[in-house]
């Protein structure tokens, strides 16, 4: 089909131009087509014969794509599309154009063909020199002068190990170990060798790619866990990994092989051909192509495993600058928003490299609950790693938090009944298996909660073996006061929704009567199911109350220890509870309370709860 202006299209109704569905559903050549439209080629085609401008537009854009009418096509707004919802073509200008009829096109800049090449290398150094002029947020002229332990010296050609240097201006790489946790790495028996050289044919792609970017951006030092830190020394180990947040924070740039699994994958790239070639739609003005991969958490598998890793989301959270090597396209990313080759996956909100692209508050940004809940998706190989992947964030929430905010296990201290509510929520794959040393840690709910004054920490007695942040311990116990509230899993219902429609579950406390409406989180699980008989008594300690839209009460279900030593007044938590208080019980389904209630509700609940025999609980 040769290339067609609008003026070469067929003739629109005079004072008309659009069919009467594009016109009806507002989906016209404007600034704002609505967000989804979905039809078949064949119906496009009925529209375009009519006059259509917007039916004959698509037309020119899917004409060399679809194999027959009936296929059916998805348009977001009038920039992508998709026939099958896996790959998706983009519709663009090129940067520069200026057409009044085409305002709402949105500019994309053709890809190089290579991650390696120099017009790659000449975007990342405009990305630099802009964030040097003109981010004062990322602070890169104003980053204090600190400097690792240790680094790999690449200047003039040579690859050797540095310890204790006086430099201030360095790159850290981010990159996946792989399954066979087999990259070169530094060892006491190797570290001595590696002061004098590296052999260039002992590093991985990944670690010759990242040695290669650094060189051709002019920086003479790049830090790499697995040769900056003596990995058969628990001494060093120890010692370098509570200096993560400083070396991450103090990176000139982190170089990160976001599209590889392993150190096999290297960071360069070549990239996909249709995303390179470019179907003009209107001649020398607007293009289709194959957009490359969306720069999204839902595509993190797939397209950019390096974010999958729980070990990673520190370096990305507290790097002032990442440098994403995709397998089409690079990716800056600083505090300051978002920039692609390409410009498809641009973003100028502001971020903390997190893996939400969603405007959120400074105080959110920070939040403990907000790094919990995303942490929590993210894999490790080694389980005993939990803590140390979190420890150097974990240390930056410390200094916002004051001498209260004592890290307890991934609670805090300041906030620790708040903490102690924490629950799996249904799509996380995290869940324990087997009964642990300790049971109270670790996840977060972010709710406005009312503490109820029946239920207090009275201390805590943790032991730890090296820093708290590391989560190593000999003894972690909890010690609270509160009543404590005999029933059982059967009363309670565990591990699923009840709904208001199961009026025979009640639980009633003083006059008022709860439903387990939202659910009890049993978190201790076998194969098999929870390893909790149902019929087994257990406790319920009331910690709050919410009123938010239901009035709930929120607790902790407990077990008495069984083990041996266990002495008396020792329990373990097995799951949170949250039930929903109802207005009686002679309604099949019962209704909820009236928010008129809330109040009255509350204080007879809270006087009932303080005239409850109180315990001394020691939580394990």
């Amino acid at each position: 089909m040769p290339i067609v202006t609008f003026s070469d299209g067929p003739s629109a109704q005079a004072g008309e131009g659009y069919c009467d569905f594009c016109r009806q559903a507002k989906d016209t050549l404007s600034p704002e087509p609505p967000e989804l439209f979905i039809v078949t080629v064949e119906e496009l085609e009925t529209g375009a014969k009519m006059g259509c401008k917007t039916c004959y537009f698509r037309c020119r854009a899917i004409s060399t794509f679809y194999t027959s009418s009936e296929t059916q096509v998805e348009f977001s707004r009038l920039r992508y599309f998709t026939f099958d919802n896996h790959v998706f073509y983009e519709i663009f200008k090129m940067p520069g154009t200026e057409d009044a009829e085409f305002a709402m096109i949105s500019e994309r800049s053709v890809l190089p063909g290579n991650t390696g090449s120099e017009q790659t290398f000449w975007t990342i150094e405009s990305w630099v020199q802009e964030c040097l002029s003109e981010h004062e947020v990322c602070g890169i002229r104003s980053r204090s002068p600190y400097f690792p332990k240790r680094v790999l010296d690449v200047s003039n050609g040579q690859l050797v190990l540095r310890e204790e240097l006086d430099e201030a201006y360095y790159a850290c790489l981010s990159h996946c170990w792989g399954p066979s946790q087999s990259p070169i790495r530094t060892l006491t028996t190797t570290i001595d060798d590696f002061k004098k050289n590296i052999p260039w044919s002992s590093l991985s792609k990944t670690f010759q790619d990242a040695v290669d970017i650094c060189r051709r951006l002019h920086i003479d030092y790049v830090w790499i866990d697995s040769l900056c830190i003596i990995q058969d020394s628990d001494e060093d180990w120890s010692t370098e990994s509570m200096k993560m947040a400083s070396i991450y924070e103090n990176a000139y740039l982190t170089i990160a092989a976001t599209k590889s699994t392993d150190g096999a994958g290297g960071c360069y790239s070549s990239t996909d051909p249709e995303s390179v070639f470019c179907r003009p739609i209107v001649e020398n003005l607007v293009y289709c192509s194959k957009r490359p991969p969306e720069f999204n958490m839902f595509n993190r598998q797939r397209d950019w495993p390096l974010l999958t890793r729980a070990w990673v989301y520190q370096e990305m959270r507290l790097s002032p600058i990442v440098l994403h090597f995709g397998s089409e396209e690079i990716i800056w990313q600083c505090r300051h928003g978002r920039r692609s080759e390409s410009r498809s996956n641009d973003s100028d909100a502001p971020t903390t490299l997190t893996y939400n692209d969603r405007y959120l508050s400074e105080s959110d940004l920070f939040s403990w609950y907000n790094t919990v809940y995303e942490y929590s998706h993210l894999s490790l190989t080694f389980e005993k790693d939990r803590f140390a992947a979190l420890a150097a964030v974990a240390q930056r929430e410390a200094t916002t938090r004051g001498l209260d905010g004592e890290f307890l296990l991934g609670l805090w201290k300041d906030k620790l009944l708040h903490d102690l509510l924490w629950q799996i929520v249904p799509h996380q794959q995290l869940r324990r298996r087997i009964m642990s040393r300790v049971t109270w840690p670790w996840l977060g709910r972010n709710r406005a909660l009312r503490l109820l004054d029946c239920t207090s920490l009275i201390y805590t007695d943790i032991q730890y073996t090296g820093s708290p942040y590391l989560g190593r311990y000999e003894k972690a116990i909890l010690h609270l006061r509160g009543p404590l509230i005999a029933t059982t899993l059967a009363e309670i219902g565990h591990d699923g929704i009840r709904g208001l429609s199961d009026g025979q579950s009640q639980f009633i406390l003083g006059d008022i009567r709860f439903l387990p409406i939202h659910q009890t989180d049993v978190d201790i699980y076998a194969d098999s199911g929870p390893i909790v008989d149902s019929n087994r008594e257990v406790y319920f300690l009331p910690i709050a109350i919410m009123t938010d839209v239901i009035f709930s009460l929120l607790g902790l279900v407990l077990i008495r220890s069984q083990t041996e030593s266990s002495p008396e007044f020792e329990y373990e938590r097995i799951g949170s509870i949250s039930m929903q208080a109802i207005e009686d019980s002679s309604n099949v389904p019962p209704r909820p309370m009236p928010e008129a209630r809330f109040e009255a509700a509350s204080t007879r609940l809270i006087s009932h709860l303080s005239n409850l025999k109180s315990a001394h609980i020691k939580l394990v």
